[in-house]
């Protein structure tokens, strides 16, 4: 089935499509909104309790669990592998207080899952013929809500990290008390340990490790000898995270943090991009509890002990290379990095990682012929990665976006000083064209500002949009006017809605959550 529903423009069509309100499906019994009331009311009540048994410490737990709102940027969530219950929990008071809080997160996940189930039953329904004939304001011909779909499935986890449709559907299975990932799944059958600093290993090769030796050569060899030596990159240590296979030539330590760095920026781009790595089709089979989300060939990456080894490896491939301080080579679907005396910059580690899983998380579009926006719409392939670089920790997990991360300075200033290409040109531009580009430099902080747009203005009126045009640039079906047709926008009335959205920063700031 299409990912897009096709709305038909001659009038004598329109006539014969069929009305299908999503009314007529079991909508859930109450709203998102009245959840968040109803868990609000049961917070105050464990708040009085904390405050009246003088248990401030738990009082700051359950205060501290509600989300702040989104103020122009999306939230992705940290889900630990089960339910941990706090320390400072030792009587009996506590232990209810905590019960009960337990429950009202239970309660409020249960309800925020139906949601989620309803609106991924909801892709295939067709506009009623007053919705094409009067239009709604916020009007959107993007029908499929995927994005909207994995948000509230990760709502669903935050508050329930054991709710077990929900675990399944983004993808993780039981083991034991905890939840893992399918690959990680895999790696505990055959006996082997994970730990940050060597990755997974047989229990034996890694007690080896922690004991200060290295297998180097066919042999093991001290610690402090086998680091102090650069390792030619076809003799690199093996480093195995749950989706990546890392050959570094720098010390395990560093090359430990790029695997966490890597696994992070999975988690993220699952929360904001899932729309895009599956059919709604099959987010909605996962929602129902049928089918089973299967281990995935693992990501590769090659981190090099110096910025010298880098460009000696990769000049060959990219004579412009020493101006990226990463790069994802897809005709060999591996991403590189470098030590610098800082270790590899989070912005470059998240901006190619989300390259590798645009391209990567799709088989289908594997096999396309030629590179994504070969002929059109290139700028969408960066615009996404340099979403990446607007990763921020929070205490619930990372934002993303926003007009002062990232980008969007940038992206303010070069509009400030008068820069700005029309979207309708940006769009036509191939790969070739636009990496040749003399002023490629200022695209690039352009096309940040855009994917924040796109992303988040008005609430992320566009979101869904932008993600189905990102999924048809890699599958090589785009056209110069695709993003116009998903968005029902001219290109003149987005770029002046990108404007005022980039321009309202001046002197006004995102509200950090």
């Amino acid at each position: 089935m299409s990912r897009l529903i096709a709305i038909a423009l001659a009038a004598t069509v329109l006539a014969c499509l069929p009305a299908i309100s999503a009314t007529q499906r079991s909508e859930p019994a109450r709203t998102l909104a009245e959840l968040d009331e109803e868990f609000t009311a049961a917070r105050k009540d464990l708040l009085r309790r904390c405050d009246s048994e003088g248990h401030a410490e738990l009082g700051v737990i359950i205060d501290a669990w509600t989300l702040p709102e989104p103020a122009g940027r999306q939230l992705a969530l940290a889900i630990p592998p089960s339910i941990e219950t706090p320390a400072c929990i030792d009587t009996d008071s506590e232990r209810s207080i905590w019960a009960d809080f337990l429950a009202a997160r239970r309660a409020r996940a249960a309800g925020i899952f139906e949601h989620a189930r309803f609106l991924a039953g909801a892709f295939d329904r067709q506009p009623t013929r007053a919705e094409l004939a009067s239009p709604p304001a916020d009007w959107n011909p993007v029908r499929q809500r995927s994005s909207e779909v994995v948000r509230l499935l990760f709502l669903t986890l935050r508050d329930d990290p054991t709710h077990e449709r929900a675990r399944a559907a983004a993808g993780w299975e039981r083991r034991g008390d905890e939840w893992v990932w399918p690959e990680a799944d895999q790696r505990l059958d055959r006996s082997e340990a994970y730990d940050p600093a060597f990755g997974w290993m047989a229990k034996g090769k890694l007690a080896r490790h922690r004991d200060g030796l290295r297998y180097r050569g066919g042999r093991w060899v001290k610690a402090a000898d086998d680091d102090a030596t650069l390792r030619e990159v076809n003799s690199g240590r093996q480093f195995a995270s749950d989706h990546w296979e890392i050959v570094s030539t720098a010390p395990p330590v560093i090359t430990g943090e790029l695997a966490t760095a890597l696994e992070a920026t999975r988690l993220v781009w699952w929360q904001v991009f899932g729309g895009f790595a599956l059919e709604p089709a099959e987010l909605e089979t996962r929602l129902a509890g049928r089918g089973r989300l299967r281990p995935q060939p693992p990501h590769s990456a090659i981190l090099c002990g110096s910025r010298e080894q880098y460009l000696a490896e990769l000049e060959p491939l990219e004579p412009r290379i020493g101006i990226a301080a990463g790069l994802y080579w897809q005709p060999t679907a591996t991403i590189w990095f470098f030590v610098d005396p800082a270790g590899p910059p989070s912005e470059t580690v998240r901006h190619e990682g989300f390259h590798q899983l645009f391209a990567e998380s799709r088989p289908d579009f594997l096999k396309h012929r030629g590179e994504p926006g070969k002929r059109c719409g290139f700028w969408a392939v960066e615009a996404a990665a340099l979403y990446g670089e607007s990763i921020e920790k929070a205490r619930f997990g990372w934002t993303i976006g926003g007009r002062d991360a990232g980008r969007g300075p940038a992206a303010e200033k070069l509009l400030a000083d008068g820069f700005f290409v029309p979207l309708a040109e940006l769009a036509a531009l191939g790969r070739d064209q636009f990496q040749a580009d003399p002023r490629l430099a200022l695209l690039y902080d352009q096309c940040g500002g855009l994917a924040d747009f796109f992303m988040n203005a008005a609430g992320g009126r566009y979101r869904e949009a932008f993600v189905e045009y990102l999924a048809r640039v890699y599958a090589g079906t785009v056209d110069p006017d695709t993003l116009a047709r998903l968005c029902g926008r001219g290109y003149p009335e987005l770029d002046a809605e990108y404007r005022a959205y980039i321009a309202a920063a001046d002197g006004q700031q995102n509200e950090r959550p």
